[in-house]
């Protein structure tokens, strides 16, 4: 064969190679260059339900298996674009890691794409805490119902037409991420971010400064995000309406960047129709599954890397009447080891209106161990 054929062939050969590795890697990381646009979707038995745990009676976390053998309990944000894992399973801290298969108890699974890898208050490697995020890159492949009475969530539009006909709101993207106009006593502010991953509504300090209503602070807390965390105040606002949905008075945060959240949600079936770009929202025919969180209840703060510390007392609150402070390190709440408990845990048991006395035992910052006995009127 003339050397001329073989250095054709040659360069064939390498042709082949580089096509087949550029298919490979097309195959597993999609056209977006791994930008986690490129996910595939097993649908599994979309019409079952799955089941979530409500943390501060608004969050909605679900269960899921990570690369068929991680198991991680994940929160389900509209207002993250992004999903994220733990950096300390999956290496690579604040980079992108490749996942083959991410897939709930009803067999819906999201394959094949890359999420973020993280070290924050979401994304810890411990049961009983915030493991990861679902965010707007897997979610916008269905149309997702939150369903707050029944605590759960499914992957398609549970709404159907009847008497009365849900709310429709169109949301626009910005930053791959769900934007809707907001107005208060009928005032425009703005388009505000449509945030599930939010446990309350929020509000800034110059949003609540152009209405003529001045609400009384109920409490305060610190909030954890993926940035810096940030101390709020909660009011019950009045008037607040997004888009033609106005569900009366709701419990708001005051904070840096304002958003359509839990408190908001949790009053209405609520649809997240990415296929048209719209929420629909079905009014509840009563609010029996709207419950105080454990932060408001008791007035009572637990730190969301480790329920053992509390962060905050509120000096309003029962904690504070029966004699928790800041800085005491909890051991047991009602005989139940605060390890066993972790963050969830404890704010379950807190939310459970059917306890209406809690016996703490914790270390004092002076390092003595004592019985704290909480009593909700």
């Amino acid at each position: 064969m003339p050397e001329c054929s073989l250095t054709i062939c040659r360069q064939l050969r390498c042709l082949r190679v580089s096509l087949i590795g550029l298919l490979l890697f097309l195959s597993i990381f999609g056209c977006d260059g791994g930008q986690g646009n490129g996910v595939s979707v097993a649908e599994g038995d979309i019409s079952t339900p799955v089941a979530v745990e409500r943390v501060h009676g608004t969050l909605f976390v679900v269960s899921a298996t990570v690369n068929e053998s991680i198991h991680l309990d994940m929160l389900v944000d509209t207002g993250s674009s992004r999903s994220y894992v733990p950096a300390e399973i999956f290496g690579n801290s604040g980079g992108e890691v490749y996942i083959s298969s991410l897939c709930l108890e009803n067999g819906t699974c999201f394959n094949n794409f890359t999420a973020k890898s993280s070290d924050s208050a979401f994304t810890q490697n411990k049961v009983g805490y915030f493991n990861g995020i679902i965010g707007i890159d897997l979610l916008r492949n269905f149309d997702v119902t939150f369903d707050y009475r029944d605590e759960s969530i499914y992957f398609y539009n549970t709404l159907e037409e009847g008497p009365s006909s849900p709310v429709t709101i169109p949301f626009h993207y910005e930053s791959s991420r769900p934007y809707a106009n907001v107005s208060i006593e009928g005032v425009p502010q703005g388009n505000n971010l449509l945030d599930t991953g939010a446990a309350y509504t929020r509000i800034t300090p110059s949003m609540l400064a152009s209405l003529s209503q001045d609400p009384v602070v109920l409490f305060d807390s610190v909030v954890f995000s993926l940035g810096a965390p940030e101390r709020v105040e909660y009011l019950s606002l009045r008037d607040y309406c997004t888009g033609p949905a106005c569900p009366g008075d709701i419990i708001v945060q005051t904070g840096s960047w304002p958003a359509v959240g839990g408190t908001f949600f949790r009053e209405y079936l609520t649809v997240f129709s990415f296929s048209e770009n719209v929420v629909k929202l079905q009014g509840y025919d009563d609010r029996s599954h709207i419950r105080e969180s454990g932060i408001q209840r008791l007035g009572l703060q637990v730190n969301i890397y480790d329920a053992r510390e509390i962060i905050y007392v509120n000096p309003a609150g029962v904690a504070w009447e029966g004699g928790l402070r800041e800085g005491d390190e909890i051991i047991s709440v009602n005989d139940i080891s605060i390890d066993a408990l972790g963050y969830f845990g404890i704010y379950a048991l807190l939310e459970d209106t059917s306890i209406q006395e809690y016996q703490f035992r914790v270390v004092t910052a002076e390092n003595h161990v004592a019985d704290v006995a909480v009593a909700i009127e």
